[in-house]
């Protein structure tokens, strides 16, 4: 049986070692077999944004520009927060394709099946 987990991921460039740390994981676990979603809350909301992951590089870590194509290859299910899409002033537009702007009930269902980390 795959093994499946919700990661949550709470930083982006206040953070770039968590935020790439993460992202990191997130490959690793993919690259396991692992059935992986993704939930960008808080600050980490703003990697669901076009081109901040980009610039997210931690130390002495693979940057993320050259991890996040894989997770976007993955097809894997995604969700930023709405509220916070809000408070970092997110444009719908700018929100990276296969990323979905949810509420709380909609990730909550995602975590009932699946483990949890938080990032």
């Amino acid at each position: 049986m795959t093994k499946k987990y919700l990661m949550v991921i709470t930083h982006s460039d206040d953070d770039q070692d968590r935020a790439n740390g993460a992202v990191g994981m997130a490959v690793s676990l993919l690259g396991d077999g692992a059935d992986l979603a993704l939930f960008f809350v808080f600050e980490g909301a703003k990697m669901a944004r076009r081109g901040v992951a980009e610039t997210i590089e931690g130390a002495y870590m693979t940057p993320v520009r050259e991890l996040f194509p894989m997770v976007l290859e993955a097809e894997l299910p995604m969700y930023v927060c709405g509220a916070c899409v809000k408070k970092y002033n997110i444009p719908a537009a700018e929100i990276i394709t296969g990323v979905k702007i949810a509420t709380l009930p909609t990730v909550t269902a995602e975590m009932i099946d699946r483990e949890t980390i938080m990032f």
